[in-house]
């Protein structure tokens, strides 16, 4: 059950019968709504020029609800979704951002001097949520696999990020350095991040190697379904290199995956 089925069917307990024009369409063509009607549980019924959908059963329609709304929370978590609708992604979360970093050398991340050199050769990497970093150099990889080995492109200078999910504006306000570098797939979807990162970051370049076009004919691959839509923002983004990519996959249907960059 989503949030629109729980609202819909709390108007119906609190009211009793509502008009059915006030309902959406979702739940009255959902299988749950037409077998309560079949049950006579609810039934549609002529009211006026329309029809309104009235509680027939008030003990069946209220076992109903307890059942598939068993606990009701302000809340918004993934156990009060679970706790409400039986469903952990039944309404958007906000997470707090998680950010994995690896790096060889010192850097201040919330407010405290870290030596990532030490937690990236013992450990593999640094993790925090909330991030504040200063630095000189960072440099933000949109895939995991491709973050562990970073420093065999771009050696130990920078300070690699990877956030869990995708990155959100308000998730890098507070990342403080002199140089941001962007290291993405060469598709929609890294153009898209590339473009949200420029959009806090204006110094902010996209990583493209010297021989693109050559890896691009090479190794490039055909664009899946959640890879083939373009954001408004690269569609309508005039920056050289978002053109020059944009155009390329548009024209190929194709596109190419960071990693072959850090071929073993």
């Amino acid at each position: 059950m989503k949030e629109v089925d729980f609202k819909t069917y709390k108007l119906l307990k609190e009211h009793k019968e509502v008009s059915i024009s006030k309902l959406p369409k979702s739940v009255l063509n959902s299988t749950v709504f037409k077998s309560l009607v079949s049950s006579n549980i609810i039934e549609k019924i002529k009211k006026g020029k329309g029809f309104k959908i009235v509680v027939r059963n008030q003990e069946a329609f209220n076992n109903f609800f307890s059942n598939n709304f068993p606990e009701q929370s302000n809340n918004n978590t993934k156990s009060s979704n679970i706790k409400k609708y039986r469903d952990s992604k039944a309404t958007q979360i906000k997470n707090e951002p998680i950010f994995l970093i690896r790096g060889f050398k010192k850097a201040r991340i919330n407010n405290l001097e870290i030596d990532l050199m030490y937690y990236t050769e013992n450990f593999g990497l640094f993790s925090t949520k909330n991030p504040t970093i200063e630095t000189d150099k960072v440099c933000f990889v949109e895939n995991l696999d491709t973050f562990l080995k970073a420093e065999k492109i771009f050696k130990n200078g920078y300070i690699y990020l990877h956030k869990y999910g995708r990155i959100g504006k308000s998730s890098i306000q507070n990342i403080n350095a002199n140089n941001y570098l962007v290291f993405v797939d060469y598709d929609f979807n890294g153009l898209d991040e590339y473009l949200r990162i420029k959009s806090v970051f204006t110094n902010a370049t996209l990583y493209i190697p010297y021989n693109f076009d050559e890896l691009f004919k090479k190794y490039s691959k055909s664009l899946n379904k959640n890879k083939a839509k373009m954001s408004n923002a690269v569609k309508q983004s005039e920056l050289k290199e978002v053109v020059k990519i944009r155009e390329l996959v548009a024209k190929t249907n194709h596109f190419l995956e960071q990693e072959i960059l850090t071929d073993d």
